[in-house]
């Protein structure tokens, strides 16, 4: 697969987990990548690709920036991946707000009219809790502010594209890990811990996580952007499965094979965590003809790999 070589594409949050993976993959496919990066963005994850891009120090709350750098680019494809508040650190209302909603409604009008096809990033945080896999069509019931935000503009994109014909569409990713994730990830803290023989803390209780790993989305990404055929779809991206986060945490320490303690209950759960987190995804099999590539082993061991070797100096 090769079908973004030449094609102007815009991605904004680049800089993070899943847009660092995306930005490769698409320059990996030769396309021409141009960047809204927050002038004092961390870059670290685009160090040795990121003079294979065009860089725009813009913040996307800003209307008027935005709407030049567009009407400059004309990309043919924008990946939104730009948030504000999914990190326990990033507790500002107002600029979870401002970035998540105010940022999108921005470039939703600065694309007002064309055909430049827009893939949004939701949550899988905007369902709330649920005791069955959930569905696109389930009623949103997000439980903190960032999730709804991203509800927020899941419905707004969604309207925006209908009423103008606009091809919009919507991803939910649910637990994504993988290479050029946060150190301070769940992932990556069981690995360290591992590489470093330090005791592992979780939670109490039987947590569950849909998890993915990170060249699956991505790829998920690179179809929905092929498809300016959609308006206002959503679709969700998890591998359909649940497991415990204990049990994660476990099927590590076997894959690096080396034991360490494990203390369960060495720290309170948060107060949305929830014993049912799974994905329905026959959607995304149906109309995008995506699925998943990787199970969590397979992807486990890429992640170890990679952690390994490129990721232990991070």
């Amino acid at each position: 697969m090769n079908s973004y070589k030449n094609r102007t594409v815009l991605v904004t949050g680049g800089s993070g987990f899943i847009g660092a993976n995306l930005v490769r993959s698409l320059i990996n496919q030769s396309a021409k990548v141009h960047l809204f990066l927050r002038p004092k963005a961390k870059i670290w994850r685009l160090t040795e690709i990121i003079k294979k891009t065009k860089i725009y120090n813009v913040d996307i709350t800003d209307k008027q920036s935005i709407e030049k750098a567009i009407i400059k680019i004309k990309p043919q494809v924008i990946f939104h991946l730009a948030v504000y508040g999914a990190y326990p650190q990033q507790t500002n209302l107002g600029a979870t707000i401002k970035t998540n909603i105010i940022g999108t409604v921005n470039l939703l009008e600065a694309i007002k009219n064309s055909q430049t096809v827009l893939v949004n990033t939701g949550t899988s945080s905007e369902y709330g809790c649920k005791n069955k896999p959930m569905k696109e069509t389930d009623s949103l019931e997000p439980a903190f502010f960032y999730a709804a935000s991203k509800a927020a503009t899941s419905y707004l994109c969604r309207i925006f594209s209908q009423q103008f014909n606009q091809p919009i569409i919507t991803l939910r990713p649910f637990s994504i890990y993988g290479d050029w994730e946060e150190p301070e990830r769940f992932v990556p803290t069981i690995i360290n811990s591992c590489l470093k023989k330090q005791p592992i803390k979780l939670v109490a209780g039987k947590q569950v996580r849909d998890w993915l790993y990170v060249e699956d989305i991505t790829r998920a990404y690179l179809m929905a952007g092929e498809r300016s055929d959609l308006r206002g779809e959503i679709f969700n991206i998890g591998s359909g499965k649940q497991v415990l986060v204990s049990k994660v945490a476990r099927k590590i320490i076997k894959l690096i094979n080396n034991p360490v303690p494990v203390k369960i209950g060495a720290y309170k759960p948060r107060q949305w965590e929830a014993n049912n987190w799974q994905a329905d995804i026959s959607k995304a099999k149906k109309i995008l003809s995506w699925e998943p590539k990787y199970n969590l082993e397979q992807g486990l061991k890429k992640t170890i790999a990679w952690w390994g070797n490129a990721g232990k100096a991070r």
